[in-house]
């Protein structure tokens, strides 16, 4: 069995397995792997605060679609109701317009019966 491990001593006499290089290498890789997993920890929290700024904002905009929506719907119906009211009213005119020629011919029609009236008065009366 053949060991390629060699135990060495640092320049600060600690005991080491490996040598010096690799050692060196080992503490960069680590600082590297340590730098790393700060830089993913801030990455989450930015990924965090910009995931709840977007939540903020669509509730905010889910909120003004659903005011948005209920104003349109209002105005709908006020419209639906302003165009009843209209036909409503053209149609209390349209029977108005109605009576009022009745009444007016009914009156001319009166006037010649009192005029016819009155001429048979005055015949009868002893004028003719």
């Amino acid at each position: 069995m053949s060991d390629d491990r060699a135990v060495t001593f640092d320049e600060a006499y600690r005991v080491r397995v490996l040598d010096a290089d690799t050692y060196a290498q080992t503490v960069a890789l680590s600082e590297t792997a340590r730098d790393f997993c700060d830089k993913v920890a801030q990455l989450r929290d930015t990924v965090g605060a910009v995931v709840n700024a977007v939540d903020k904002q669509a509730a905010l905009c889910e909120r003004e679609k659903l005011r948005a929506v209920g104003t349109r719907n209002l105005l709908a119906a006020e419209a639906t109701r302003l165009r009843k009211d209209a036909a409503v009213k053209s149609a209390a005119a349209r029977e108005r317009r109605r009576t009022l020629e009745r009444l007016s011919v009914e009156y001319e029609s009166l006037l010649r019966v009192k005029s016819e009236q009155e001429v048979l008065i005055t015949r009868m009366s002893g004028g003719a």
